[in-house]
């Protein structure tokens, strides 16, 4: 890979020239590369000398029916469950605005060419306009889209009174009823905390609640992940822009709930929240909190608040607007692959019918 010094002028440049998100930040992506191993490949494209594209490759190798040894390249993943644990979304090149289909289609044909060993390209968490742009130019060239993982994402778009004007009538009684409930119990207060050091410290609490909440759970939580908690620990530091901001619900003084939110040209990524439990159930920490958050928001000219991934059934209530996130991969035509397909096909079938 090229000097990293470098590489960051690069990306930044281009950043400015791009229809990017946080993922594709450099704030990401250098703490990024800061956080994890392996050999990585950076893929560059220029027209008239000028970078209209960029995107980084961690190579990983697998084993067929575990024996036979095939190459993958992951974009800005790396194949490994801790460090990918991190866990990127609208995932795709960083690419020129004014050319980014065209440049696209060039990038994939240059990686079929590039290196014939290489089997598998996964590409995602990316919209499926996205996967779409990068199976046409992968057909191609055989490599054809073997695999595609799909989950729902939800976001809020609003430049109004959002409790009003977005939500409906059930989920605003939810919403003004929790609020008057932990009124009853004190002086509640909702701040935003935007300086690195205010983030970092609030962090050690967030971390506390989230493994107790999370970590006997399938998901587990990412702060027991040495990774996870060394690249959003870079993140906070770094901090450009106030990027890393921590929405906060406090009652008489203690905080009750957090939510770790990136903010990044004119939009808010809501990453996680930590948040208290009550003994009453309808008073709702996290529906209180998310709904003064964008409000908070909205208020200071931020009139997109995404949820990311994950049909949680309090994310599609708190929100307008409904897309898909795909992880694709693509395989190259090798017989061995297309053995494994359709034996995981077999297997899958079989599952179907010994459970129906």
């Amino acid at each position: 890979m090229s000097n990293k010094r470098d590489v960051s002028v690069k990306w930044q440049d281009l950043e400015e020239r791009a229809e990017s998100n946080v993922f594709l930040s450099w704030s990401w992506i250098g703490n990024w590369l800061e956080t994890i191993k392996g050999k990585v490949f950076l893929i560059e494209a220029v027209v008239n000398g000028k970078i209209v594209g960029l995107g980084f490759f961690v190579e990983k190798s697998r084993k067929i029916f575990g024996l036979f040894p095939i190459k993958q390249w992951h974009l800005h993943r790396t194949g490994n469950t801790q460090e990918d644990q991190i866990w990127i979304e609208h995932n795709d090149f960083l690419l020129d605005k004014n050319i980014s289909n065209t440049v696209r289609e060039e990038m994939v044909k240059s990686i079929c060419n590039f290196k014939p060993s290489l089997q598998e390209v996964i590409i995602g968490l990316s919209t499926n306009d996205v996967i779409l742009s990068f199976t046409r130019p992968f057909d191609n060239k055989f490599f054809q889209l073997r695999s595609w993982g799909e989950t729902l994402a939800y976001r809020v778009e609003s430049q109004g009174t959002y409790l009003s004007e977005v939500l409906s009538k059930n989920s605003r009684s939810q919403i003004v009823r929790s609020e008057k409930l932990l009124s009853k119990l004190g002086n509640l207060d909702f701040y935003v905390l935007t300086q690195a050091e205010d983030v970092q410290l609030a962090l050690e609490d967030i971390s506390k609640i989230h493994i107790e909440r999370w970590q006997n759970t399938i998901q587990g939580s990412g702060f027991t992940n040495s990774s996870f908690n060394h690249f959003h620990s870079l993140m906070i530091t770094d901090n450009r822009n106030n990027i890393a901001q921590v929405s906060v619900l406090s009652l008489n003084k203690r905080p009750i709930g957090y939510l770790l939110n990136y903010i990044y040209k004119g939009k808010a990524y809501f990453y996680l929240s930590a948040l208290t439990t009550f003994d009453e159930k309808k008073i709702k920490v996290g529906l209180t909190l998310h709904t003064k958050a964008i409000q908070h928001y909205i208020d200071n000219g931020i009139f997109s608040y995404d949820f990311l991934g994950g049909d949680a059934r309090y994310k599609k209530s708190l929100s307008n607007k409904q897309y898909e996130l795909s992880l694709g991969c693509f395989q190259r035509s090798h017989l061995l692959l297309k053995l494994e397909s359709k034996f995981k096909d077999y297997k899958a079938m079989l599952k179907s019918v010994v459970f129906r």
